[in-house]
């Protein structure tokens, strides 16, 4: 007997069912019904989001915590003799334990909610959000030069997955809440819940809609006042904003030059370690190894490449302690190489903090030069620092909102608008030319993997062949008799019918008009089988993109094709069905 206790899949529906009704959508216009559906379709997924992103803040605040407590715990600043070898044991452990212990064979994080993003949630696994927590954490804290924002945008990505695979949420609603937790993972680390919006929004979901702008912003709130909370209402960077003259604005325009090339060189550079790497061993521990010695070579000889580096980017934005335009030019180098070797030997890490770090050393160099020349007006190099902070974020990741909206965050400095507008922009400019993709996305679309958010594409493919099955249908043995097969057609109401063997394997499927001329002759009833009438159509499997379903009824030449699991039959795909659904896609898209 069926048990009397609801299911959770049973209260999650019947959730989903009742709050469009408790809204009054029964009873009016179809325009209506819509609008009041997706306003409660949003209501159930801002509360999803506002769960996702107080969880993520938590984990935002623990990492950043956990990578303090270890770094403080191997010494911090003091980089003695024996301490060149915690970068080579620190990332060697976490490839050990993420790629043997917990199977996590994934790239580098923020590339994989993307491709989690346009090709299905699957890749986006529960084990993640430890693996990406644990390996930044020995990566990071042990002195790897990189950042913590691109695993905990993975760990963020992948609790969303998490809990919409809990409340059994169709694929649609999974990829709206990976990006509700990008934004929480964002605005937690970054104590920016902006940026967490926009980051989320340009560079994750690329799609502006009730359901993708109003739970994002709850997931950044409450993600940033969990962090604030814990943490303290505390801001990157510190520095008195100065005033941009005419002059000063047009060199921004140069500098958002300059620092497209840069980020240009960072971006090719990063597949370039890899394969260097590659060549060296195939045990993937030992290459981290290798590389992690390699980066506490460099840090015994200039420390300041180590880690995030973002103690040293607030050292150049502090007049006292300005360095030299030769540290810094070699600053910009060595940490360039170092960030290649951290990522390209395998740590666990990305590409935001040494985007800004090394944006901000490129900013002040530029700075510097430019007090060497006969201008008059020219802003204080501390000034283009931050300016050039976003023209490589901007140049690296192909998102010139997210730069100009995380430099004006992190350092509370509104007043930077123009030349932070100017910077970016120009950079984009630059990098777009010479890269078509950004970092996260060069890889994907060298595979042919990319679909873009909006397209005839990238809609099919967010189908979900399950959810569209048809499966009010009458199933035939292919032993069948033709005699049986008249009382089976007494009862039907569909022109065709799936036929199966003993393995339940679909074999075929009988049309009507190819059965017709047989229906009036009694004497073939006994002596005509199913599989003697039926055709040999394609079967689609479940897991197959919805594009390629398409090429294989374009090629049969059928309404209506088998879909199997594993071999099994499960139902069948008509056009007519895949086609409503897909106008019913781009009506969702449209609210």
């Amino acid at each position: 007997m069926p048990s009397s206790t609801p299911s959770e899949k049973d209260w999650t529906q019947r959730l989903s069912d009742f709050l469009p009704r408790a809204l009054g959508a029964e009873g009016d216009d179809p325009l209506q019904h819509l609008q009041r559906v997706s306003a409660g379709e949003t209501a159930i997924m801002m509360l999803s989001a506002l769960g996702i992103g107080l969880v993520c803040g938590l984990l935002a605040v623990g990492l950043n915590a956990s990578v303090h407590m270890v770094r403080g715990l191997l010494g911090g600043a003091e980089w003695g003799p024996w301490a060149i070898l915690f970068p080579a044991v620190g990332m060697g452990l976490a490839v050990y334990l993420i790629r043997s212990l917990m199977k996590d064979f994934a790239g580098h994080g923020v590339s994989d909610v993307i491709q989690g993003m346009t090709a299905g949630t699957d890749s986006l696994r529960r084990r993640m959000i430890a693996s990406r927590f644990v390996g930044s954490l020995l990566t990071v804290g042990s002195g790897g030069s990189t950042g913590l924002e691109g695993p905990i945008v993975c760990v963020g990505g992948a609790w969303g997955t998490l809990i919409g695979r809990w409340l059994d949420m169709n694929e649609r609603r999974k990829r709206l809440l990976i990006g509700y937790g990008v934004a929480g993972a964002v605005a937690g680390i970054f104590n920016a819940p902006l940026t967490g919006l926009i980051f989320t929004l340009e560079i994750i979901v690329g799609e502006y809609t009730a359901l993708t702008i109003l739970p994002t912003i709850i997931a950044a709130v409450s993600a940033t006042e969990v962090s604030r909370l814990l943490a303290g209402n505390k801001i990157a960077f510190y520095h008195e904003i100065a005033h941009f003259s005419p002059t000063s604005l047009v060199a921004c325009v140069a500098l958002g030059l300059l620092t497209g090339l840069v980020s240009v060189v960072f971006v090719r550079s990063l597949p370039w370690w890899e394969s260097v790497f590659a060549r060296l061993t195939e045990r993937l521990w030992l290459r981290a190894m290798i590389g992690g010695l390699l980066v506490g070579l460099l840090g015994y000889w200039f420390p300041e490449v180590l880690a995030e580096g973002y103690v040293t980017t607030q050292a150049f934005l502090t007049a006292e302690m300005r360095p030299t335009l030769l540290f810094v030019l070699g600053f910009v180098v060595l940490k360039l190489v170092a960030c290649g070797i951290t990522l390209g030997s395998g740590g666990v890490g990305g590409v935001f903090a040494p985007s800004l770090v090394i944006g901000s050393a490129v900013g002040l160099a530029f700075g510097m030069v430019l007090q060497l020349l006969p201008l008059e007006g020219v802003a204080d190099e501390a000034a283009f620092a931050l300016t050039g902070m976003a023209g490589m974020v901007t140049g690296v990741m192909h998102g010139p909102l997210t730069g100009i909206f995380l430099v004006m965050e992190a350092t509370r400095g509104y007043s930077l608008i123009l030349p932070l507008m100017l910077t970016a922009s120009s950079a984009m400019v630059v990098s777009s030319y010479f890269e078509s993709g950004s970092v996260y996305t060069r890889q994907l679309i060298a595979r042919g993997h990319l679909m873009r958010r909006g397209t005839d594409r990238y809609l099919l493919h967010t189908l979900n062949i399950r959810d569209i099955l048809d499966r009010d249908f009458d199933i035939l043995r292919d032993t069948m008799l033709l005699g049986e097969f008249v009382d089976v057609f007494k009862s039907a109401h569909r022109n065709y019918f799936p036929v199966v063997n003993e393995a339940q394997q679909c074999v075929g499927v009988v049309f009507l008009d190819d059965v017709r001329s047989y229906l009036f002759d009694s004497q073939l009833y006994p002596l005509v089988t199913m599989g003697s009438i039926m055709r040999n159509l394609p079967n689609i499997d479940l897991q197959e993109p919805t594009d390629e379903a398409l090429e294989k009824f374009e090629t049969s030449q059928a309404w209506s094709l088998p879909v199997v699991e594993n071999g099994r039959f499960l139902g069948m795909l008509s056009k007519s069905t895949l086609f409503d659904h897909y106008r019913r896609e781009l009506q969702i898209q449209e609210t």
